[in-house]
């Protein structure tokens, strides 16, 4: 019987310690884990920019490539031409927002740049995500670096835009483009130098 509490104390031990470690090497790669928290509650207060038909705007540009990476839209086409709201962008938003059990609007409200910004996860260097490092290469271009080619690979000319972007906002700079950064990226203030409120 001691052998058996011996074995399952053991096996409870190895269990924590992994545990624990996963834990530490997935706060160790977070997005800007050490950002001050003045800063992350600054960027969290900025309101999403709503969009719909009729608006031009880069976010609708990145959000299509967004959309073609989960599978609810089929044209990744970030240029300033792809700015322009496409007619049938309300119909692939409605199948997204449908997907995640939202009200089907149609448009870039605030609970689909929610949901956005929970699928965003975090990015970073070498991600197979093609279309959806395309949205954030986009917005790169447009927010930080006009040099910036948009073809799909989080390499290191992505990694130095997105930790450019992060250290004018004064996110912990780790060129990993998760929810803080995706706020950051894409809600209002994003074009401004700082973080507004800061």
């Amino acid at each position: 019987m001691n052998n058996i509490v011996r074995a399952v104390l053991g096996l409870m031990a190895v269990l924590l310690a992994l545990g624990t470690g996963l834990g530490a090497m997935s706060a160790a790669s977070a997005d800007g884990p050490d950002t001050d928290p003045a800063v992350v509650k600054a960027i969290q207060q900025q309101p999403w920019v709503e969009l719909g038909p009729g608006d031009s705007d880069y976010r609708i540009a990145s959000m299509g490539c967004y959309l073609v990476q989960f599978e609810a839209y089929d044209n990744c086409n970030p240029t300033p031409e792809g700015e322009n709201w496409p007619a049938d962008f309300g119909a692939a938003l409605e199948k997204y927002q449908g997907s995640k059990g939202l009200p089907a609007s149609g448009e870039l409200d605030i609970e689909t740049w929610g949901a956005l910004q929970d699928d965003n996860g975090e990015v970073g260097s070498g991600s197979g995500l093609t279309s959806q490092v395309k949205g954030i290469q986009y917005a790169m271009k447009v927010l930080q670096d006009p040099s910036l080619v948009v073809d799909g690979q989080y390499g290191p000319a992505t990694v130095k835009a997105v930790t450019a972007f992060q250290e004018r906002k004064e996110i912990d700079a780790d060129g990993i483009f998760g929810p803080i950064t995706f706020r950051a990226a894409f809600a209002q203030g994003a074009e401004t130098q700082g973080t507004p409120g800061r």
